[in-house]
């Protein structure tokens, strides 16, 4: 409280005397608030350092305990350049040979070059990847850069990159994907008016050409000579045995003919026919020949001891006599007929052949009504009354619906075979820059692995390759050497010892008195460091029952206890066990019953909520709720003194003020 200068004319500084009585009540009983704050507090830091120290091993015991460190593998690669790899728990160590054939990449695509100028238009894309698509929509006199923003502004694009390149001939499309693997190739169609220079951005392979163009054709000649429903039979086995024999031809045709293809598109007006190129060389006479053997079956004739069930040339004569070659009975026209009509034998009605229509008279008979109307068409042309293509309505309006539908059979097909024909000999379009594929590996030299990009996942169990570059052919496989992480584990287990002795060091010097100094510790009296202490050693001293006898205890692994109290490490006879007895670590350490959970619970039953230090921390703290109490309660007593005390003086002071002002009243009088 403060209180302004009082009793000068009295002589007294009665601030000065009640701050000196108020303090002279408080002094011994603040000293001992202040004495048991200092112990409290001191004792509360003792038991944190203390209960901190212990946790550290307890928490590096845990680890142990769940085996997390003993599965930690270490893998290292001969080749960091061609392939790296990572680890799981689940790898088993070994050494393992990888020989990286390719790495995944994505697929691109360019156009040839354009005329700065050149627009494109009206018209539609259809791209897609892999098998997702998306259509872009070009509008009339579009430039390049347009498709570009149109392809990379598209919402439904799943990943196709458009760009323009600066070629020394002209500005070129260059599409890409961004996403790797075989899988993810781009396709590229074009719906476009004839001429439009829009269709010079579609893709299509040689083999897709190829492909077209035999399509058309064998839908040419199926118009031209209807096959019977036998013929068809055969004709589908023609075509298997073909297959068949253009996959015996070797890859290196296929690589010259894309090579071909690409010479003649970049000669200067020099077109070569890859295909008659390979031809040339002999390399599809399997496959032609092939062709040729199975086509001739057709018609082939077959001996009745190869068709006639049973029979042996052994055999009694009853079964070849009992069999009758059919004979013919027909003319000589029905006879050439025979051959091709469904379900025929000589003995068969003759009805059947004048109802058959061989493909010799398909052919003249389309030949003479394609006469007879072109004459017609003609006719009325010269007339001058009617153009072509009415004359050509009129006269095909009296043809049989049959015949008219034929003909526009005819005509489509003739279109598209002209079509193909063209795309083939004039293809244009854009080509493959880069190939889209997947990344491979020969592991071992076996086993050969792929992946759409260039991570292999579990290639060997727990182990994922990330593949970096390929590797030389002529050079020895890149090494993966996957092993136990023995360091992590020696690491771990001086981290333990170290953890003990620091334990080991803050009880003495809690506990303790330091015999320079002779200062006690803040726990010094208190058995509860010795109590811990003591409770660990007991746990090491003691064998870990069901661990294997060579690595029972941490004598066995090389730790044992100094005469100071310490734990110290025989580093040679730790590493022989690492080296020796790596997989029986687990057993020891591991476990319910093992060393880990063992001084777990020795830890757990000081430092736990119910432990010995949790339990000393909780009555300090109540300790220091009390003392906070007794300073509030000591303060409010001291401000009650100093006010009673200041009242006091006071008054004093004016009892004395008053008696001066009695006495100079006297003196006055008694003067007059």
């Amino acid at each position: 409280m403060s209180i302004g200068p009082l009793g000068m004319n009295s002589g007294m500084d009665i601030n000065s005397m009640v701050k000196k009585i108020v303090e002279a009540e408080r002094t011994p009983k603040q000293q001992r608030i202040d004495s048991d704050r200092t112990k409290v507090s001191a004792s509360i830091s003792a038991y944190g350092r203390l209960r901190e120290s212990l946790d550290t091993m307890k928490n590096l015991m845990t680890n142990f305990r769940q085996n997390e460190i003993f599965a930690a593998r270490k893998v290292e690669t001969s080749d960091d350049k061609a392939v790296s790899a990572t680890t799981t728990t689940d790898a088993i160590a070994g050494k393992y040979s990888v020989d990286v054939v390719q790495l995944a990449q994505s697929h691109k695509l360019a156009s040839t070059p354009f005329d700065d100028r050149q627009r494109f238009g009206p018209g539609k894309l259809h791209i897609s990847l892999g098998n997702r698509s998306f259509d872009v929509n070009v509008s009339s006199y579009s430039n390049l850069m347009d498709v570009v923003r149109g392809i990379n502004g598209s919402d439904s694009n799943p990943g196709v990159r458009a760009a323009v390149v600066k070629d020394t001939n002209g500005p070129r499309l260059i599409l890409a994907s961004n996403q790797t693997g075989e899988e993810q190739r781009i396709g590229v169609s074009v719906e476009a008016p004839e001429g439009d220079a829009l269709k010079n951005l579609e893709f299509k392979t040689l083999e897709d050409r190829v492909k077209d163009l035999e399509k058309a054709r064998a839908a040419a000649q199926q118009i031209i000579n209807p096959l019977s429903p036998e013929q068809q039979k055969i004709a589908a086995k023609v075509a298997e045995k073909i297959e068949n024999a253009a996959r015996i031809v070797d890859k290196d045709v296929a690589a010259q003919i894309e090579k071909a293809a690409q010479t003649a598109q970049s000669a200067d007006g020099d077109s070569v026919d890859p295909i008659k190129t390979a031809q040339g060389d002999g390399q599809t006479d399997s496959a032609v020949k092939a062709a040729a053997d199975a086509g001739s079956q057709v018609n082939q004739y077959v001996r009745p001891q190869d068709r006639i069930p049973g029979w042996t040339e052994t055999a009694s004569g009853t079964l070849l006599d009992s069999y009758e070659e059919p004979q013919p009975e027909l003319d000589d026209k029905a006879q050439a007929k025979s051959k091709d009509v469904p379900g025929w034998s000589n003995t068969a009605s003759g009805s059947l052949y004048d109802s058959y229509v061989t493909p010799e008279e398909a052919k003249t008979k389309l030949k003479e009504i394609l006469k007879q109307e072109q004459q017609q068409i003609e006719d009325a042309v010269k007339s001058g009354k009617i153009t072509p293509e009415q004359a050509k309505e009129q006269e095909r309006a009296k043809l049989t619906p049959e015949e008219r539908a034929y003909l526009e059979n005819v005509e489509k097909t003739q279109a598209e075979l002209k079509a193909a024909q063209d795309s083939f000999d004039h293809y244009n379009g854009m080509t493959q820059v880069q190939a889209a594929q997947n990344s491979e590996v020969v592991l071992d030299g076996v086993a050969k692995l792929s992946s759409k990009n260039n991570i292999i996942e579990d290639a060997i169990e727990g182990v994922d390759l990330t593949l970096k570059g390929k590797t030389d052919p002529t050079q020895k496989p890149a090494d993966v050497d996957v092993e136990y992480d023995r360091n992590t584990v020696r690491d771990y287990i001086e981290k333990f010892v170290n953890s003990y002795n620091q334990f080991y060091q803050v009880s003495q010097a809690l506990g303790g008195v330091d015999p320079t100094t002779g200062q006690a510790g803040p726990l010094a009296g208190d058995s509860i460091t010795r109590s811990a202490d003591s409770r660990l050693k007991a746990v090491f001293s003691q064998p870990v029952a069901g661990a294997p006898e060579e690595m029972n205890s941490l004598t066995s692994l090389g730790i044992t206890t100094t005469r100071q109290g310490n734990l110290e490490i025989n580093q040679d006879l730790l590493n022989r066990q690492l080296n020796n007895n790596f997989d029986k670590l687990g057993e020891f350490f591991g476990g319910r019953d093992g060393f880990a959970k063992r001084i777990e619970d020795a830890i757990q039953s000081m430092t736990g909520v119910t432990g010995a230090i949790r339990t000393r921390e909780r009555s300090l703290s109540e300790q220091t709720r009390r003392l906070q109490t007794d300073q509030t309660n000591l303060d409010r007593r001291m401000g009650d003194l100093e006010k009673r005390t200041q009242s006091k003086f006071e008054a004093m002071q004016d009892a004395t003020s008053k008696m001066h002002s009695q006495l100079a009243g006297m003196m006055n009088a008694l003067g007059q």
